[in-house]
């Protein structure tokens, strides 16, 4: 097939667009897992650690399982994958799996909990 200058955003567009997830996913996985560590530091310097845990932290969890996933697209671009970059990427996507259950799992307990009084307050 001959690419003329007619046809380069057949080709082009795309293959911008795989460059550029293969640069974002391994940068991405790194600041996502980076804010939800932040986010539980923060809460243990508090003296709470189980306030971080909140459906957005869960969230940020998966979206860095996710981005960790595509870590393997990322090398296989650059030079060829290992072995182990398979079992790494198949547990970063289960890891995603599991944190976005865990996500929506805290969000229902959150609406549901949320009606009852806490603990330290005396109702008449």
């Amino acid at each position: 097939m001959i690419l003329s200058s007619e046809d380069a955003g057949i080709w082009l567009l795309p293959m911008l667009f795989l460059v550029g997830m293969a640069v974002v996913s391994p940068i991405g996985c790194v600041v996502l897992a980076g804010r939800v560590l932040l986010r539980i530091l923060r809460s243990m310097a508090a003296g709470n650690v189980w306030s971080a845990l909140t459906p957005g932290t869960w969230l940020l969890a998966a979206g860095a399982g996710v981005f960790g996933a595509g870590c393997r697209f990322s090398i296989s671009l650059f030079g060829s994958p290992t072995a182990w970059i398979d079992s790494a990427s198949f547990v970063c996507g289960c890891f995603a799996l599991a944190a976005a259950t865990m996500a929506a799992g805290t969000a229902a307990l959150n609406r549901h909990l949320g009606n009852l009084p806490a603990p330290d307050r005396q109702e008449p």
